[in-house]
């Protein structure tokens, strides 16, 4: 048994649909998994997992594949709502100067 029917066998349990077709998407199982710490998610961000997100994300859809689809579309709107968090807290200082110093109140 190969590692692509090996998740189709998963996937038809996991979704109570045995007559769903199944794509090979790794990516998106790649991405799902890679949801459950930041790092690994940012891993999968810096090794180019998001175009090949993407690209498995429509070849399910061009599949018929709806479960896989609809699982990496997740796990991508996930990524980027992780992706602009970290933005906007590494940005929101912007301007601010921190000093290896003693600092005073301000006020």
């Amino acid at each position: 048994m190969t590692d692509a029917s090996v998740r189709a066998a998963l996937r038809t349990l996991a979704t109570d649909d045995a007559d769903a077709p199944a794509a090979d998407t790794p990516a998106i199982d790649e991405a799902t998994a890679a949801l459950d710490d930041v790092r690994d998610a940012a891993a999968f961000v810096a090794e180019g997992g998001l175009p090949r997100l993407r690209r498995d994300i429509e070849r399910a859809d061009c599949a018929g594949d709806a479960a896989a689809a609809r699982r990496g579309r997740d796990a991508l709107a996930a990524i980027e709502r992780c992706r602009r968090a970290a933005a906007d807290h590494f940005h929101s200082g912007r301007g601010t100067v921190l000093s290896d110093g003693p600092q005073e109140p301000s006020g």
